[in-house]
C-alpha cells in the first residue's frame, strides 16, 4: 500500500515510520529532511492546499502525524491551529478529491475528559472532550471534529489513536531533551504506535473508531485497542524505576 506520513522526520514520526515502512511503501512529507526509512521524503508546507493535493496523488492511505512545533507553537493560536487544524482539513479535503478512503489521525488521551476514570471515552467528533487544557489538546479536539465531518460527508474512513506521553524505550529523553527519572504509566514510544498504525491500516471494514493506546496500567481504557487492532505494547520501559501512583 502506498502510504503518505505526514510529520515524517520529527520526533514521534522517525519511530512510527521506522515501523510503517516495513509494511507499506511511504511516501513522508515535513516541513524539515532528515534521514529516515521513507521510500520517498519530501519537504513540504501542509499549510498550503495545492501542497497537500500533490502530497495525496497515487497514495492509498494517509497518515497524519504532523503537529505544531513543541513547546512554542502551543503558546498563540495561529501556528497551533495552522498546522494542525486547518493542514489536517488540507489533507483532508485534497484525500477527498482524489478517492483516498483510509486515514490513521494521530490524537492524543489528552482530549479525554477525565483520561483517568477508565470508563470515560470520547466518540469522534462528539465527545465529552476535555476542554480549557490549553491549544494542544483544543487543536486534537478539532481534529477528531474535522476527521467526522470527512467521514459523514466523503466516506473517509478514519483510525483515530490516541497516544499519552511519548518518549523511546532506551534512550528514555523526551523531546525536549529531558532524561526519564521514574515510570510513568502514561509513556509509549513511537514503534508501538507504529504498530498501532500498521494493524488499523490492515482492519478490513474501517470505519470511524478511536483508540486509546498505551501501558498496560493506563487508566485510560485500552480494551478497543487491545481487541480490534489486537495491539498491545513491546516496549514496556522496565529500566525506569516504579514508585507508587505511577501514572
Amino acid at each position: 500500500m502506498n502510504v503518505l506520513f505526514t510529520g515524517a522526520t520529527g520526533y514521534s514520526g522517525i519511530g512510527m515510520v521506522e515501523i510503517l515502512s516495513a509494511h507499506h511503501i511511504v511516501r513522508g512529507a515535513d516541513v524539515v529532511r532528515k534521514p529516515s526509512a521513507c521510500r520517498e521524503m519530501l519537504v513540504a508546507d501542509i499549510t498550503d492546499y495545492e501542497t497537500c493535493r500533490s502530497l495525496v496523488k497515487g497514495m492509498d492511505a494517509m497518515v497524519l502525524g504532523h503537529m505544531a512545533p513543541n513547546p512554542d507553537g502551543y503558546k498563540l493560536p495561529a501556528p497551533a491551529f495552522d498546522v494542525n487544524v486547518k493542514g489536517t482539513a488540507n489533507l483532508y479535503h485534497a484525500a477527498a478529491e482524489v478517492g483516498l478512503k483510509t486515514v490513521v489521525l494521530i490524537s492524543s488521551c489528552g482530549v479525554l475528559m477525565n483520561p483517568q476514570t477508565p470508563s470515560t471515552d470520547a466518540e469522534v467528533g462528539v465527545g465529552p472532550y476535555r476542554y480549557g487544557d490549553g491549544l494542544y489538546c483544543l487543536s486534537k479536539v478539532m481534529q477528531e471534529g474535522i476527521a467526522r465531518h470527512y467521514f459523514l460527508q466523503f466516506g473517509i474512513a478514519t483510525a483515530v489513536l490516541r497516544p499519552s506521553w511519548i518518549v523511546y524505550d532506551g534512550e528514555l529523553v523526551t523531546k525536549y531533551g529531558e532524561k526519564m527519572e521514574r515510570y510513568y504509566s502514561s509513556l509509549i514510544d513511537p514503534r508501538d504506535i507504529g504498530r498501532a498504525i500498521v494493524a488499523a491500516l490492515a482492519l478490513p471494514s474501517l470505519k470511524l473508531e478511536a483508540f486509546n493506546i498505551g501501558q498496560d496500567d493506563l487508566t485510560a481504557d485500552l480494551t478497543f485497542a487491545k481487541t480490534r487492532l489486537r495491539w498491545s505494547p513491546q516496549h514496556r520501559f522496565e529500566s525506569l524505576p516504579r514508585v507508587n501512583n505511577g501514572n
